[in-house]
């Protein structure tokens, strides 16, 4: 296959001892959203996860070249996200004060946390691969670098020590070659500068059985015992986590780029609880089986549905490209698919008939059930969509079936 690779070491610390804990067979990468003239052209890679037993990394079996993944990437962060980058740029000023620091945000997307710390004053600076996003982030009057990360790109004398503060959101699970990331980030940090990152828990998605977040460009599930062993091999601490919300449950994590700093007691209890949960393969082998069992729920339900529904979705994620091909779901179930970027509207699903449109069609059809697919956003999505009368059909972190928000279970932390 084209640009897809097998992994045989582990790519937080280069050994092989590998376990197998979940595999989900071929499905395709869930960036993608093709044009109806590309529908023929389907593409699927094997998807499986491995337990690195010596550095307790949870990573894909295999990864996809970057260059297929993202140099034309269909996600932008300023739909739905802008009050949360808002917030984040407050949290560091408050902290840190950043008038005046030199910030570089690894995977700035199109600037939208950057902006809001270039307005408190501080030295702002981004790099992205996605061409498409970099030029929106461009546009803005913001200083981008158009590449990958890493300490060959970064590693000239440049940009040692140039910055106070780096920072990653929603990237550190996304690029291969982890390692190369970490030294990159140790040459470019001064030498009281924080590391400061938000990324997807392993916990949380496990709570949650988010089967429909993992997927190609999510390489790796962080846990703080994964993350800890990384950054020791590099003589860096980290020093804090906070578990926030944000896509479901993710944590934003806190790293000095010294080792004189002792590990705090919060980090050590946690690293102790994930010995029995998510830094244990008998555990996230559970969890396997946990999602099998919730994908056959799904599709028995489904299949009762459409007898007496016309079914349409709210939110073309990838996660929905990752739900309509691990479940029963085509374009004979499911209409259409609702998004609100302009960048989605007119493509499909991948790998399906599933046609992507916008609000404007599902007010005019005839559908009267709604699947969620971004479930993380289900009270603003029943909110806009009060303008019919809709049931609601949501399947994380149980399958339910509901006229409004606050009949749904479990969405008491999201």
């Amino acid at each position: 296959m084209i640009g897809y690779t097998k992994r045989k070491y582990c790519a937080g610390c280069d050994e092989t001892d590998f376990l197998s804990v979940l595999s989900l067979g071929e499905v395709p990468l869930a960036g993608v959203f093709p044009l109806k003239e590309e529908l023929e052209n389907e593409s699927k890679y094997p998807l499986n996860l491995l337990f690195c037993k010596e550095c307790n990394l949870v990573q894909t079996d295999s990864f996809i070249e970057p260059q297929i993944l993202f140099e034309d990437y269909r996600y932008i962060s300023s739909i739905g996200l802008s009050n949360h980058f808002k917030n984040v740029a407050d949290i560091l000023d408050e902290k840190y004060d950043v008038e005046g620091l030199n910030i570089l945000e690894i995977g700035c997307n199109d600037g939208v946390l950057l902006e809001p710390l270039n307005s408190l004053g501080a030295n702002v600076e981004g790099v992205d691969p996605a061409k498409n996003i970099v030029k929106l982030a461009k546009d803005k009057g913001l200083k981008v670098y158009e590449e990958y990360f890493n300490d060959e790109t970064f590693g000239g004398e440049e940009f040692k020590d140039k910055y106070d503060l780096v920072l990653s959101n929603n990237t550190f699970a996304h690029i291969p070659d982890i390692q190369s990331v970490v030294r990159g980030v140790k040459h470019v940090l001064n030498p009281e500068g924080y590391f400061i990152f938000e990324v997807h828990y392993l916990q949380s998605l496990i709570d949650g059985k988010q089967w429909d977040n993992i997927y190609h460009e999510h390489i790796f599930y962080h846990s703080i015992t994964g993350l800890n062993n990384l950054f020791n091999k590099y003589d860096m601490t980290l020093i804090n986590f906070e578990e926030i919300p944000i896509h479901s449950g993710s944590i934003r994590v806190t790293v000095t780029n010294r080792n004189t700093y002792a590990v705090s007691q919060k980090v050590l209890d946690r690293i102790e609880l994930e010995s029995k949960t998510v830094a244990n393969v008998d555990y996230l082998r559970s969890y396997g089986e946990d999602v099998r069992n919730h994908i056959t729920n799904f599709n028995n339900t489904i299949e009762e549905l459409k007898q007496n529904h016309s079914i349409a979705g709210y939110g073309a994620s990838g996660r929905a490209n990752m739900f309509c091909n691990l479940t029963d779901l085509n374009s004979d179930i499911v209409k259409f698919i609702v998004d609100e970027s302009p960048e989605r509207c007119g493509r499909y699903i991948a790998n399906t008939d599933i046609p992507i449109v916008d609000v404007e069609t599902l007010k005019n059809s005839d559908v009267d059930l709604l699947i969620i697919f971004a479930w993380n956003y289900s009270k603003m999505i029943i909110e806009k969509t009060q303008f019919k009368k809709f049931k609601y059909l949501v399947a994380f972190p149980m399958i339910q079936i509901v006229d409004t928000y606050e009949e749904l279970k479990g969405f008491d932390s999201i």
